[in-house]
């Protein structure tokens, strides 16, 4: 009896260790960064907002298939002008990952405090020089 107790401890020694020492290599994902167009504005005043007003806008955009990620927004801002671009990351084509063909909308949002006075523009990057524009105006 003893004999089988022993024997049966060995034997799930010996598979916990070679389980244990089964998974020390990791796979590394590559990525690949692409940008993404922005497809709609949500949230944009339609009125005019004063000086100082904090708004919450957002910007929708859809990644090439059912992989893609968000990865980061560019943006350039002058005083007038706010320039916004997003990056998407999908698996490198040699990854083989598995992706559904069609992926749903995404929602990136941002804070935009009105601090000079006129008529404030955005731009969301759609493609190479095509921008989708709103306004917001400042009094």
């Amino acid at each position: 009896m003893i004999r089988k107790i022993v024997k049966a401890n060995v034997w799930a020694a010996v598979l916990l260790l070679a389980a244990g020492t089964a998974c020390t290599q990791t796979s590394q994902l590559e990525e690949v960064e692409l940008p993404v167009a922005i497809e709609e504005t949500v949230g944009f005043p339609k009125v005019a907002v004063t000086k100082d007003t904090t708004l919450n806008l957002k910007v929708l955009y859809r990644p090439t298939n059912g992989c893609g990620r968000f990865s980061r927004a560019d943006s350039l801002v002058a005083p007038l002008q706010t320039t916004l671009r997003l990056f998407v990351s999908y698996p490198a084509d040699d990854q083989q990952a598995v992706c559904a063909d069609l992926a749903r909308p995404v929602a990136f949002t941002f804070r935009f405090k009105a601090t000079a006075v006129g008529r404030h523009r955005f731009r969301f990057w759609q493609a190479d020089n095509t921008y989708l524009e709103e306004y917001i105006d400042v009094k």
